[in-house]
């Protein structure tokens, strides 16, 4: 059960944190009021992730957006709604300008205009315990219920950019350092929170093999 497995594997980290990793937390990550807590790694592009919003997020406050590495998301709990959409889905629904970002921290000059393109936006609630992977060619966003907690893993680099749709976004005021007492409270709430989840997983008999091989 792969949705258990990583569970438990999140806790596992939470529980003997790795310092390096879980200093590379933010704040206010893509818009205010959501959290990105490090569990796991040092290298950019290869972190396990856990995502927590503190405010509600409405459709298309953060823009429709690709990845420079392939993700897999799994919802922890929340009202999620995820928004996609990919190249080659131009059935005139409607057009949106593009832009490549490559950030001033990886040696780029932040948004470049591209061009104009049509697309066909898709949109469905994926619930708790549900999975998505995402490539890099795929454009996506989340609206999301205040409490909302996903986890994200990413599974390394294959492009040196981004692409990004709509209006141009500006990062002011975002992407901030938190304090140690804010992590710390993070790190209690997730864990509470897939003690939980781990826990009614393990009420199925039918996953009792899974409990032996963690």
């Amino acid at each position: 059960m792969e949705t258990l497995k990583l569970f438990k594997r999140v806790l596992a980290c939470l529980e003997s944190p790795d310092l390096d990793a879980i200093k590379l937390s933010l704040n206010d990550v893509h818009s205010n009021g959501i959290f990105s807590l490090v569990v796991s790694g040092t290298e950019p592009g290869r972190l396990l992730r856990v995502f927590i919003a503190d405010r509600k997020l409405k459709p298309y406050e953060v823009q429709l957006h690709t990845h420079r590495y392939p993700i897999n998301l799994v919802v922890v709990t929340g009202n999620i709604t995820h928004f996609v959409t990919e190249p080659g889905r131009t059935y005139g629904y409607c057009k949106l300008p593009v832009y490549g970002y490559k950030s001033f921290l990886n040696g780029g000059n932040g948004l470049t205009y591209l061009r104009e393109q049509e697309f066909k936006i898709d949109s469905y609630k994926i619930p708790p315990g549900s999975s998505i992977h995402l490539d890099v060619w795929v454009y996506h966003t989340m609206a999301c219920s205040k409490g909302s907690i996903w986890i994200v893993e990413e599974l390394g680099f294959k492009l040196d950019h981004s692409l990004v749709l709509g209006i141009p976004f500006v990062t002011t005021g975002l992407y901030n350092k938190p304090e140690m007492f804010q992590i710390n409270d993070k790190c209690q709430l997730v864990m509470t929170l897939l003690r939980e989840k781990i826990k009614a997983f393990e009420s199925i008999p039918q996953y009792s093999t899974t409990k032996q091989e963690a």
